[in-house]
């Protein structure tokens, strides 16, 4: 795909910029009605935004250098380049939990753990757009070749140069991830809605299903990120790995402080560790065994999906339900501007003072 979107003159505006441009309103919009909805207050999210670009930048840019210091003299000369490619997705988590942070800090929300529920949703959205600016610069390619005709095009492969100069289809490994980070955006945003959720478990929820879908598509990628020392397993994948593990225990903990011990957490405790071994395994497979890739990612995408059954049911063992009282309003969320209540619960008083006319309207 043609990176120039519009020229004038002499000056060309590219459509990574143009999608960065789009992505970052549509990034606050949604976590600005999802925490106003939420009761938050709106002027935490107005803070949080400025914050969570600089810091994002800062902490993906830093791990960008980590993992490619060699191309680097200096972390001046890190920071200084403004190279498209010198940014890791991976380094955003931690900028926006830290502007979070700040914010509570300034008083400007009660409960970070309910911010974070709010920012969840519009980071899975906000992440997959990041992801298309790939499309336009080559980087949206897998490590194997895409060769049946069928599927030479999105959303399975991407055209790319090849070494001779020639057209090569290649996985369309980015492409994937926004459409799965889109996906993950509307099953984060339902379970957020529902009321009875503790504070926390959204962000938990983003957490897991972001590690176990970008564990396998970061096998696929030809540039995954390692750490200087470890050139086996991606960066991405070892925080994949550990997220899930200490969602795992953290959940199986909560569970038998509220269940006591039960024969069945003895089942749940081998299918997490049987998955997550499987997928260790899958991948020293993949990474030896090439040609037989398409066989292996199936086998690895079960796996995967293993790691989100086990936890959530660890989760949902010792989930705990919010009284009536405690729950807080049901809310939508139109589009992106604003959140309008739903009639929630309505007290014998307030019933009462209530107008026929004023109860047909709420009805309605």
């Amino acid at each position: 795909m043609n990176p120039i979107a519009i020229i004038i003159d002499n000056r060309q505006i590219h459509w990574d910029v143009i999608i960065i441009a789009l992505t970052i309103p549509a990034w606050f919009f949604r976590a600005h009605s999802l925490n106003a909805g939420g009761g938050g207050k709106r002027l935490a999210t107005w803070f949080w935004l400025p914050l969570a670009v600089v810091f994002g930048m800062f902490s993906s840019r830093m791990l960008y250098w980590y993992t490619h210091i060699e191309q680097y003299s200096s972390l001046s000369e890190a920071l200084a380049d403004r190279s498209s490619t010198a940014f890791s997705m991976l380094g955003l988590l931690p900028g926006i939990v830290l502007a979070a942070v700040t914010v509570r800090l300034m008083q400007l929300c009660k409960n970070l753990p309910a911010l974070l529920d709010a920012l969840a949703p519009a980071t899975a959205m906000g992440m997959g757009l990041l992801y298309l600016t790939d499309l336009f610069n080559y980087n949206c390619r897998g490590k194997f070749l895409v060769e049946s005709t069928s599927m030479q095009h999105l959303p399975f492969a991407s055209a790319v140069p090849g070494a001779g100069g020639e057209v090569e289809y290649r996985f369309a490994t980015f492409f994937i991830s926004f459409l799965v980070l889109i996906l993950i955006a509307h099953l984060c945003t339902n379970f957020y809605y529902d009321r009875k959720r503790e504070y926390g478990a959204t962000a938990c929820m983003f957490l897991l299903l972001f590690s176990a879908s970008e564990f396998i598509l970061d096998s696929t990628r030809y540039d995954p990120e390692y750490f200087p020392f470890n050139g086996f397993v991606s960066i991405l994948q070892i925080f994949s790995g550990v997220s899930i593990l200490l969602l795992g225990i953290g959940w199986s903990i909560r569970a038998l402080k509220k269940r006591g011990f039960q024969w069945y957490f003895i089942l749940l405790w081998l299918g997490l560790a049987a998955s997550m071994t499987a997928t260790g395994i899958l991948e020293y497979l993949v990474q030896r065994y090439s040609d037989q890739h398409a066989k292996i990612y199936t086998f690895m995408a079960l796996s995967c999906f293993a790691m989100v059954v086990f936890p959530y049911i660890l989760y949902s063992l010792g989930r705990t339900k919010l009284e009536p009282e405690e729950a807080p309003e049901s809310f939508r969320l139109p589009f992106f501007f604003r959140t309008r209540p739903r009639l929630g619960r309505i007290n014998e008083e307030k019933l009462e003072r209530l107008g026929e006319e004023e109860l047909e309207r709420l009805a309605d």
